[in-house]
């Protein structure tokens, strides 16, 4: 009669052997996508596949891990058991590993008809089978795939993994006392553990490292049919919007989506193809297209800037001549949200339902989206991150909403083998560098471009790259506001530093390679800087939402002659009516209550947002004060003219509570647009 150790033994050797063969087993289907699915292997990098398998393979580890190690813990009461209660035991982990197994061949399966139908894995998609037409979508099923031969195959290979891997555990012959044991228990526990993280780095392996190429496809290769699902399930739960597109708009007052938009347009609306508008005449823009670029810049936030001393204190580095005087700088700005891709999702498409993109709503194509008039221009559109592109699925997202092209730290570092790199991408020079040569490569063809950049270094753990020298910085100027301690401070202040001026050595190459000419250019954050400056309230909401805003336009291109307003109030939103105002000519846009900032003057001026800073949608600002929360409005007023400070006021002004109604009209048929899209 064998030992209790003993059993127990060749119970645990049994599970790690099913783990094994569940490894093969996930590695083989990738192997069969690649086989059967792919393009010729001799066209595609062997480098950059073999990280595809490797990122794949910690995937599968993790996910195993979760799934196995449970029963580790949970066998350690059963050491001690009769031979009766461990049978039961055993039987039971047996049918449960059979279980996991099932599943994850099946899911194999299924991710491999996916992806040879859909070009994709396992998205949310997927759950049409629920939610369209289930019996038709059955009946397809069976008429066009071996459903029968399939589930055969799938029921026979997970019975002989599981089958074979506790044979081979029976033939084990140790035997251990109590501390060794314990020794291995533990060992083994911490293992699972660790591999549950996919990493023994400072992060754990996360959806963002599924992006190892500028290769679609080669990226495609590393989630398992497993992995594809979770995936799908979490975007699926990011949004769902019901099945009523005017559920906010009623929510907000309004019984049509008609009188929301004639409201917000101060026009009558009364057809859908009225919220699309053509743009005026530009001659300059017509006979000579500028490129146009936009950087999105990691937590520019505009309060650090009122701290900028050139002597003590540098901010800026090479971006001071540009702020000062070389470019546009409208300091008064508010973010569209508050966080990076609910801003991205805000400047491209204006829209205040977020995340979007990332959600199972996120394969629609919006009408809304802000590249689509650089598109019937025949502009080429890219979008260029120095992160991962498979970071919020940026990659798979942003084709459908007219970007041609979306292009990634893979692709900077290949073409910049020594450029550095840290927790979220490559640094942002090695961005800005790229995005120079691209753009001397597109004049070369005579391409004209549309450049929306998104930079990641200025984002926590701060650090700057070993071969920067920082300028002299002081956060002792901060002493009155900053709420983290001194050196943990200057970090912050250097890495701002660092984006700042990288953005600003951006901007003289573009002039020294005579691009600037024929470019427009603008700039802003996606959020305010974080931790070192709290917020406790809204009394300082320009600085606790704020960020600059920063805009080229080369002469020839200009439509109004006159100097800037520095003082004008304005936003995200109004980014690129600006550059439609400046580089479009007679093309549709989306019909949008934004505005050219050069036209603005400080009287007309408003910065609208769609973050819930008082718990409901919507921060709008402006000379007469501020409102938040525009579906029950709170109202603010300045505390002086200095525009920095509010204090909350019981009875709004008449003016305040005419920009309450503007903003909840635009709020509403902004969010029905989207949901009416999304759900149609």
């Amino acid at each position: 009669m064998q030992s209790n150790s003993q059993r127990w033994l060749k119970w645990h050797f049994s599970l790690w052997i099913v783990f094994l063969f569940a490894l093969i087993g996930l590695s083989a289907f990738r192997f069969a996508y690649l086989y059967l699915l792919g393009p010729e292997i001799s066209s595609l990098p062997s480098n950059e596949l073999v990280s595809a398998f490797w990122i794949g393979f910690r995937f599968d580890l993790k996910h195993l891990a979760i799934s196995l190690s449970l029963l580790t813990l949970v066998s350690l009461p059963f050491y001690w058991a009769s031979s009766r209660f461990w049978s039961y035991f055993k039987n039971f982990t047996l049918g449960y590993q059979f279980l996991i197994i099932l599943f994850i061949n099946l899911l194999g399966i299924v991710n491999y008809y996916f992806f040879s139908f859909y070009q994709s894995p396992i998205n949310a998609l997927i759950f049409g089978l629920n939610e369209d037409d289930t019996n038709a979508v059955l009946i397809t099923l069976w008429s066009d795939f071996p459903v029968v031969r399939l589930l055969a195959l799938l029921f026979i290979i997970s019975f002989l993994q599981i089958y074979l891997a506790f044979k081979l555990g029976s033939h084990l012959k140790w035997q251990l006392k109590a501390p060794k044991l314990l020794t291995l228990i533990l060992i083994s526990t911490l293992f699972l553990a660790f591999m549950s993280r996919g990493s023994f780095g400072t992060f754990p392996l996360r959806g963002m490292h599924t992006s190892v190429s500028s290769n679609s496809f080669i990226n495609q290769l590393v989630p398992s049919g497993l992995h594809a699902l979770y995936l799908a399930n979490k975007e699926r739960k990011y949004t769902n919007l019901g099945s009523n597109p005017n559920k906010r708009l009623n929510a907000l007052g309004f019984t049509e989506w008609q009188e929301a938009a004639s409201r917000c347009f101060v026009q009558p609306i009364s057809e859908y193809s009225n919220l699309n508008q053509h743009l005026p005449i530009n001659t300059t823009a017509a006979e000579k297209p500028p490129h146009v670029v936009v950087a999105i810049m990691e937590a520019w936030g505009r309060h650090l800037m009122l701290y900028d001393d050139e002597v003590q204190n540098d901010l800026l580095g090479e971006l001071r001549p540009w702020v000062k005087s070389k470019a546009d700088y409208f300091p008064q700005a508010l973010s569209s949200q508050n966080g990076t891709h609910p801003s991205l999702e805000g400047i491209l498409f204006d829209t205040p339902i977020t995340p979007l993109t990332q959600s199972a709503y996120g394969y629609i194509s919006y009408d809304t989206s802000r590249v689509l008039p650089y598109k019937e221009a025949g502009y080429k559109t890219v979008f260029l991150t120095a992160g991962p592109g498979g970071w919020r699925q940026l990659n798979e997202a942003l084709p459908r909403q007219g970007f041609d092209e979306v292009i990634d730290k893979e692709a900077i570092i290949k073409a910049y083998p020594q450029a550095t790199t840290h927790t979220w991408g490559v640094d942002d020079e090695w961005m800005f560098n790229y995005a120079v040569d691209y753009l001397k490569e597109a004049d070369q063809k005579g391409e004209k471009v549309l450049l929306v950049m998104l930079s990641v270094t200025n984002h926590p753990p701060y650090r700057i790259p070993p071969h920067y020298q920082p300028k002299p910085q002081d956060e002792s100027k901060l002493d009155s506001v900053m709420a983290v301690e001194p050196a943990f401070g200057l970090s912050i202040l250097e890495t701002y530093q660092y984006a700042n001026n990288s953005l600003g050595s951006f901007l003289n190459n573009l002039e020294n390679e005579q691009l600037l000419a024929h470019t427009l250019f603008a700039a802003s954050g996606d959020h305010n800087i974080r931790s070192i400056i709290s917020y406790p309230d809204n009394r300082q909401l320009p600085l606790k939402y704020g960020v600059p805003l920063l805009f080229y336009i080369p002469e020839a291109y200009k439509l109004n002659k006159k100097p800037i307003n520095p003082s004008v109030w304005a936003a995200h939103a109004d980014i690129f009516p600006t550059l439609w105002a400046h580089s479009l000519s007679g093309v549709k846009a989306p019909l949008t209550n934004s505005r050219n900032i050069y036209n603005l003057t400080s009287e007309t001026s408003v910065a609208s947002s769609f973050i819930g800073a008082d718990g409901d949608t919507g921060i709008a600002i402006s000379p007469y004060g501020a409102v938040t929360n525009f579906g029950q409005p709170r109202y603010y007023e300045w505390t002086d003219k200095s525009f920095l400070n509010l204090q909350p006021l019981a009875i709004p002004t008449p003016e305040l509570e005419a920009l309450a109604e503007q903003e909840r009209a635009c709020l509403a048929i902004k969010d029905w647009r989207i949901r009416y899209q999304a759900l149609k």
